[in-house]
């Protein structure tokens, strides 16, 4: 029957070549988007710039990544996802050279179209990935994606550490990674997801269809931008050394690393909203233990510090595999670019408020400040989670996969989700 399809065969034959180009580009883009990341506000400091002007920027890129949620769908609708691919690498090369030919006050431009195009390389790949693979293996897929997507960043960072941040040279490095993530995806004969159906997706309707995912999305930006982005300083204000605030900070990405492929093959296996309220609830448990273990003497609480915040950084940042692999399990395929859209810009808000909400606690209440975040905002995400499952613990599927025609056993089994 697949001989007598040959559109069918087609699909299935370019899928491994669609989704290993997409894949090699976005490893690509991680490790040059890293080094900007890094190197920005590391020379911004060199260069005396007030914290102010620093927040600025780094806000700057929040603010376009959440416009580009919006604004990019229908770019990539109309050009598809390989020519919207290769634009926003062009966007991102162009504004990574402008660093050295700009004053630092204005940055926050070039963050900002940054922090666009990114949103769109986000939307293309994810929906890509989405569009490519099959049902029963989507949050393995995903998974994999994102261990070698956090396998890039940690290699990304420590790299960063052996090329002069006091040069511009470093922007050049970025700049062709960029154009060099261009490559695989140009070169690829497999064409990317069908966009001519309607993509967009209002967060009412996902809200409606899928609150888990909506909730989970917004954990993962609300938890991972303190953790991405405040867990140096509340390591310094917690009395450690520098030595061991930059081991506290890798065991969150190390956490995350670790985890990321058992979360993501459960998330094919079990009911997504199950995943979630047992990762929030551990996250919930190991942040109160940290708030009783600093209370002891720092000498014998070290060890248990690291692998507390591995924990908290393995059971939430993964967590944004399950909550899109939900989604799409709720709406189905033929809404890919539209969905990814829309998770992406909910994971971009909590990502800019988190780290506003940690560090606004910890000036009122100390470095303890950031655990009482951690309890409360997964305190508070596990109890919603629970409530949904007593109250709805067997929702209906929406939408299938596209040309699936009669429930078969893998649908009843999603269904339960």
């Amino acid at each position: 029957m697949g001989h007598d399809d040959p559109v069918t065969a087609k699909a299935h034959g370019g899928s491994v070549a669609a989704l290993g180009a997409i894949v090699a580009g976005a490893l690509v883009l991680q490790v040059a988007g890293t080094i900007v990341n890094t190197v920005v506000p590391l020379q911004m400091a060199l260069a005396s710039q007030p914290p102010l002007l620093i927040g600025l920027v780094a806000s700057s890129y929040s603010l376009g990544f959440l416009l580009g949620c919006f604004a990019n769908p229908f770019l990539v609708r109309r050009v598809g996802h390989i020519r919207g691919f290769a634009v926003f690498a062009a966007l991102q090369a162009v504004s990574t050279l402008s660093f050295p030919l700009l004053p630092e006050a204005w940055w926050g431009t070039s963050r900002l179209v940054m922090g666009l195009a990114a949103a769109g390389h986000g939307i293309c790949i994810e929906s890509w990935i989405s569009g490519q693979a099959d049902r029963a293996q989507r949050g393995r897929i995903f998974g994999i994606y994102q261990i070698l997507n956090r396998i890039a960043l940690i290699g990304s960072q420590i790299g960063v550490g052996y090329v002069a941040i006091q040069s511009h040279d470093v922007f050049l490095f970025a700049s062709m990674a960029f154009s060099i993530a261009l490559i695989p995806v140009a070169l690829t004969r497999a064409g990317g997801p069908e966009t001519s159906e309607v993509v967009s997706v209002g967060l009412r309707t996902l809200w409606l269809q899928a609150p888990a995912a909506v909730v989970g999305c917004l954990y993962v930006g609300l938890i991972g931008g303190p953790l991405t982005n405040v867990a140096p300083a509340y390591g310094i204000l917690s009395g450690l050394d520098q030595r061991a605030t930059i081991l506290l900070t890798a065991s969150i990405q190390i956490g995350a690393l670790l985890l990321q492929w058992p979360m993501s093959l459960l998330a094919d296996r079990v009911a997504s909203r199950l995943i979630m309220l047992v990762a929030t609830s551990i996250v919930t448990l190991a942040s109160a233990g940290l708030a009783v273990l600093l209370q002891l003497d720092a000498s014998h609480g070290r060890v248990g510090l690291f692998v507390l915040f591995a924990l908290i950084g393995g059971c939430s940042i993964p967590l944004y595999t399950v909550a899109v692999t939900h989604a799409y399990f709720r709406m189905g395929r033929d809404h890919a670019v539209g969905l990814s859209a829309r998770l992406l810009f909910l994971w971009g808000t909590g990502s800019a408020i988190g780290p506003l909400a940690a560090t606004l606690l910890m000036q009122l209440m100390g470095p303890q400040g950031m655990l009482v975040y951690l309890v409360g905002l997964s305190l508070g995400v596990a109890i919603y989670i629970a409530l949904r499952i007593s109250r709805n613990p067997s929702p209906p599927l929406v939408e299938g996969e596209r040309g699936a025609t009669t429930p078969t056993i893998p649908d009843i089994e999603i269904a339960r989700r």
